[in-house]
């Protein structure tokens, strides 16, 4: 379903490179204050967070997955995104995006999703999931900026979470 690269007006998103994105995204997910919003809490070393990319490939059938979000100008990795089946089971599919804090408050999330979106729906997946800790405020923000609607309360992952749905245009 999604071909890489997939480029947007400042973005590209990419497959993982574990052994070159490691040190960038770990300053996301080594960060315990950032990492609050996402299950499994901050790595504890580059190493980790080397490892957890490394299992990323493959998760996900039919082209989903979650991959490299980096700034096209300078080449920086800037975070993640992804579509892949809820809790990596489905059948529904999440929409995802990480952004390491040094990029924080520049649009890169919904520029993306944005982006992710479009490919979904020429793909002809009819809705889309995403879902937040509650107090995730930004990410939710992104949800209502993408158009997507408050469903409610729920569990994932064995964490409470808010989630919001958005059904294809037209």
């Amino acid at each position: 379903m999604i071909r890489l690269p997939l480029e947007t007006e400042r973005l590209r998103i990419r497959s993982f490179e574990p052994g070159r994105d490691a040190g960038p995204l770990h300053e996301l997910w080594g960060d315990a204050e950032a990492m609050r919003f996402l299950p499994g809490g901050a790595k504890a070393g580059v190493e980790d967070t080397r490892r957890q990319l490394a299992t990323l490939p493959g998760r996900a059938p039919d082209g989903l997955g979650f991959w490299g979000l980096e700034e096209r100008e300078g080449n920086r990795l800037v975070g993640g995104v992804g579509l892949f089946p809820l809790n990596w089971e489905g059948p529904e599919i999440e929409l995802a995006y990480h952004v390491v804090p040094s990029a924080w408050g520049r649009g890169y999330a919904t520029e993306a999703a944005e982006a992710l979106l479009a490919v979904a729906w020429e793909a002809g997946l009819d809705h889309v999931v995403a879902v937040a800790m509650p107090g995730n405020v930004a990410s939710r923000r992104v949800m209502e900026k993408l158009g997507m609607s408050f469903q409610g309360s729920t569990r994932y992952r064995d964490f409470d979470v808010v989630r919001y749905s958005l059904e294809r245009p037209g």
